[in-house]
């Protein structure tokens, strides 16, 4: 089995799309080589910390698979939408589009933090998975 991952350098920007309003297969515009357009509100989110994306590509029998994860630390609990997708900024000023009109949705993960008041920040650590042809979509916001 042959993998490769993709890491970003850094994120400037994270912010989340109702999948309901993206173009359809939008996997298969970024296997084409095309550059999804995001015409829906992207709604930023706050957070603190390093937050980390990466993508393993895999071959899958005859097809590729690919896995994206976004992990990251926020004061804000984001909405309990099944249909929620995620736009990451990188360093660079490329945007990656995770998530998708069809299924599968991505995964979300949340954890509530507490901590004593000389420790740790207390929010939300958020971790999203999202397994597809083509998972981390470049688009233009």
């Amino acid at each position: 089995m042959r993998t490769t991952i993709q890491i970003l350098p850094g994120i400037k920007a994270i912010g989340w799309v109702d999948c309901r309003h993206l173009p359809r297969r939008v996997d298969l515009s970024a296997i084409c080589g095309m550059t999804v357009a995001v015409l829906t509100d992207i709604h930023p989110i706050p957070f603190f910390d390093e937050p980390t994306c990466e993508c393993q590509h895999r071959k899958d029998g005859a097809g590729y698979q690919d896995t994206a994860t976004l992990k990251f630390l926020t004061d804000k609990e984001l909405p309990r939408s099944a249909t929620l997708g995620f736009v990451v900024t990188d360093v660079n000023g490329k945007s990656f589009l995770i998530g998708s009109l069809e299924a599968p949705r991505p995964q979300v993960e949340c954890h509530q933090l507490t901590s004593v008041p000389s420790g740790d920040a207390a929010g939300y650590s958020y971790e999203i998975k999202h397994v597809a042809l083509k998972s981390m979509v470049p688009c233009v916001i």
